[in-house]
């Protein structure tokens, strides 16, 4: 399968490190901020808790239980 541009797919293991955590993740590689797909600068982040270029304000929030 051929990809556009690359983001979340160049690394996807690394996905679960903090996207899985986030009540805005919609389990598919996109979330709320990103639903073309999470860029990879956000997966190699320890946490999405500032700014991002194209994240219309929507940051890392926990999952509630």
């Amino acid at each position: 399968m051929a990809y556009e541009s690359k983001r979340w797919y160049e690394d996807p293991g690394a996905y679960g490190i903090m996207c899985n955590d986030c009540k805005h993740n919609h389990g598919d590689f996109t979330c709320d901020a990103f639903p073309e797909g999470i860029p990879s600068g956000i997966i190699h982040r320890e946490e999405h808790d500032t700014p991002y270029p194209g994240d219309n304000g929507i940051r890392f929030e926990p999952k509630e239980e």
